[in-house]
C-alpha cells in the first residue's frame, strides 16, 4: 500500500504522485508534459515540445460557417487551483474563462479541465466542463478531444480490439522519401519504411475507427520494458452521435485519442451549432488513463496479448464503477442523483400475423434529447444513454442524468427506426420509470410507425 497521493506545486509545473506513477502538468496551462511509470522517466514523446504531448483541444468556427473545419485550439488554462488534496485523492483544475474582449479570438466557452489521481491506482482520470452562457455569441464546435502522444522509441504495438491489434509503422515512415501521399492527406503509401515489413502498406488513421458502443478500451504497448498505456472510457453518455457513431482511436505517432465531438463520418450534420441566446453546458468524461506492466521474469512478459487482456479486465472494473463517486463537481451527478427507465419492445409484422407480437430481441434502446425519428444519430449537444434489450424485448437503462428525453430504438435485422412519441423527464433521484410492457412497433409495408 502506498503512503497516499502527493501533490507537488511549482511555479511552472504541478505533479501528482501516488507512488505508482507520477503525472506532471504545466502550470497554469494544464498540459500533460510527463508521465513517469515502471522505470520509464517519461512515457510521452520527449522529442516534442511540452505543449505537444498530452492535451485537450478543440476546433471551432463562427456561427454561419459551413463545413467541418475551423480554428484549431490547444486548450491552455489561465488559472490553476486545487480542488481536493488528501491521501486518498488529488483533484486539480485548470480553467480558462471567456470574456467579450476575446470575441473572435477564442471560442466563447468557459473551460474547466480536471485531473484526478487516486491512492493505489495505476493511472489517472481526466474530464472537462464546457460552459456557454446565454448572452454569449453563438458558434460552431466541430470537434473536441484529448490527445496523448507517446514515445516513438518505446510504443510500437497498438490494440483496439481482440481482432484489431498489430505492430505499427513509425511516424518517420510517413515523411517524404519514405512515404508517398495519396488522394487524401491522411493516407500515405509506405515505399521505404524503416522496417521493411511495412513496405507497400497504406497508412491512414481512418483505418482504426471504431463505433462508440465498442470503443471502451484501446491503447499501446511498449515491450522493453513491458508497459501498456490504455484509454478506458466507461460510458459513452457524453459522446455525440449515439452507439454506432464511429470515432478515431489511435494511429501512427504513436498517438492515443479520446474523441468526444467529431464530424466523422456524417459531415456537417454532426457539427455542434449553438444558436443565439442558447445556453449550453456539458461534461466530457471522466475517462481513465490506465497503465499496466509485467515482470521481466515472466516468460510471457513480451507477449502484448497479456497486457491487453489485463486492460480489458480493468475496463470492466471501470464500467461497473460508473458513474464514479469521486469527481468533486456539482456538474457530474452521482448514482443517487440519476434515474432509470425500463420497459418492453415488441413488433407486429402484418405479413407474418395480424395478432402475433414478436419480441424485439436484442434491440438497441436508448434515451437521447427530444427530436425526430433517428435524430440521435446527429445529436451532439446533450447526453445519450443506450442499452440492448434481452431476448424477450425487455430493457432497463440506468444512471440517466436529469433532463428531457425521447426513447429511441432499432432492431438488428429489421428495417426502420423507432421513437416513442412521449417526452420522458428524468429528475434528480427519480429512481425507476416504467415505460410499460405494451410499447409496440407496427410494420405496414416495411415502414415503422407508432401507436
Amino acid at each position: 500500500m502506498s503512503a497516499g497521493v502527493q501533490l507537488h506545486i511549482e511555479d511552472s509545473h504541478v505533479t501528482m504522485d501516488n507512488g505508482i506513477l507520477q503525472v506532471t502538468l504545466s502550470n497554469p496551462d494544464g498540459i500533460v508534459t510527463g508521465i513517469k511509470y515502471n522505470g520509464i522517466d517519461n512515457l510521452l514523446e520527449v522529442l516534442n515540445e511540452e505543449v505537444n504531448r498530452g492535451y485537450w483541444d478543440l476546433v471551432w468556427s463562427e456561427t454561419g460557417s459551413t463545413g467541418t473545419t475551423g480554428t484549431f485550439d490547444v486548450i491552455k488554462g489561465t488559472s490553476f487551483r486545487v480542488v481536493v488534496e488528501k491521501e486518498e485523492q488529488v483533484e486539480i483544475s485548470f480553467t480558462r474563462l471567456w470574456y467579450p474582449s476575446l470575441q473572435g479570438k477564442l471560442v466563447p466557452l468557459n473551460i474547466d479541465k480536471r485531473f484526478i489521481m487516486l491512492r493505489n491506482s495505476p493511472g489517472f482520470y481526466t474530464y472537462a466542463i464546457y460552459d456557454h452562457l446565454k448572452e454569449w455569441p453563438p458558434f460552431n464546435l466541430p470537434q473536441t478531444r484529448i490527445v496523448f502522444k507517446l514515445r516513438k522509441d518505446k510504443f510500437h504495438y497498438m490494440a483496439i480490439a481482440d481482432n484489431r491489434q498489430r505492430f505499427m509503422p513509425l511516424p518517420d515512415d510517413r515523411l517524404p522519401g519514405r512515404g508517398e501521399p495519396l488522394a487524401t492527406p491522411e493516407a500515405v503509401l509506405l515505399v521505404d519504411p524503416v522496417e521493411p515489413e511495412f513496405k507497400g502498406e497504406v497508412d491512414d488513421k481512418y483505418q482504426y475507427s471504431c463505433e462508440n458502443k465498442d470503443l471502451q478500451v484501446h491503447g499501446w504497448i511498449c515491450t522493453d520494458p513491458p508497459v501498456g498505456f490504455w484509454q478506458i472510457t466507461p460510458s459513452s453518455e457524453f459522446r455525440s452521435g449515439g452507439p454506432i457513431k464511429q470515432n478515431l482511436t489511435s494511429h501512427v505517432g504513436p498517438v492515443n485519442l479520446a474523441m468526444f465531438l467529431s464530424a466523422h463520418y456524417g459531415g456537417e450534420d454532426l457539427v455542434l451549432k449553438l444558436k443565439p441566446n442558447e445556453p449550453w453546458k456539458k461534461v466530457f468524461g471522466p475517462i481513465f488513463m490506465y497503465l499496466n506492466s509485467m515482470s521481466t521474469d515472466d516468460h510471457a512478459s513480451h507477449d502484448p496479448f497479456f497486457l491487453w487482456e489485463d486492460a480489458k479486465k480493468q475496463m470492466k472494473v471501470e464500467v461497473e464503477s460508473w458513474p464514479y463517486h469521486f469527481p468533486d463537481s456539482e456538474d457530474f451527478p452521482s448514482s443517487d442523483q440519476r434515474g432509470s427507465v425500463s420497459g418492453g419492445l415488441h413488433i407486429r409484422d402484418r405479413y407474418s400475423s395480424d395478432e402475433c407480437m414478436i419480441p424485439a430481441s436484442l434491440a438497441y434502446v436508448g434515451l437521447a434529447p427530444p427530436g425526430e425519428v433517428g435524430s440521435w444519430q446527429t445529436e451532439c449537444k446533450g447526453y445519450q444513454f443506450w442499452t440492448v434489450a434481452d431476448a424477450c424485448g425487455y430493457f432497463s437503462i440506468n444512471h440517466i442524468r436529469s433532463g428531457d428525453y425521447n426513447l429511441y430504438a432499432w432492431i438488428p435485422g429489421i428495417i426502420g427506426d423507432y421513437r416513442r412519441d412521449v417526452v420522458i423527464t428524468i429528475t434528480e433521484g427519480l429512481g425507476s420509470t416504467d415505460c410499460g410492457k405494451d410499447m409496440q412497433i407496427y410494420i405496414p409495408m416495411g415502414i415503422w410507425f407508432t401507436q
